[in-house]
């Protein structure tokens, strides 16, 4: 009892026919493509979360790890402060106007 269908014909499974395509090659080409691609979506989440494993598992993941964190950290505090400078920049101009 095959993907493709069929039936009981005298007691025996009968495979239906493949239905003809218009253009013969391309469907089949489109299904390898998507079988294909499916299983390099599946490899490439089996890499990453080894990746995953390996910065938690290991030393020198934690390492990275904890080194990528410093400097996600170092990039947060000097978006801060140039938002604050900005800040104190906008009111003092805007005192300025004001004050005029």
């Amino acid at each position: 009892m095959g993907e493709s269908g069929g039936r009981f014909e005298k007691g025996k499974w009968v495979e239906d026919a493949a239905p003809e395509s218009s253009s013969p090659g391309v469907n089949d080409d489109i299904e390898t493509r998507l079988r294909s691609a499916a299983g390099q979506i599946g490899r490439g989440i089996d890499e990453l979360l080894e990746a995953g494993g390996e910065l938690i598992g290991t030393k020198e993941g934690r390492q990275q790890l904890g080194r990528r964190l410093d400097e996600v950290t170092g990039d947060l505090i000097r978006i801060c402060e140039d938002i604050r400078r900005e800040g104190i920049d906008f009111i003092n101009q805007a005192r300025d106007r004001i004050m005029k």
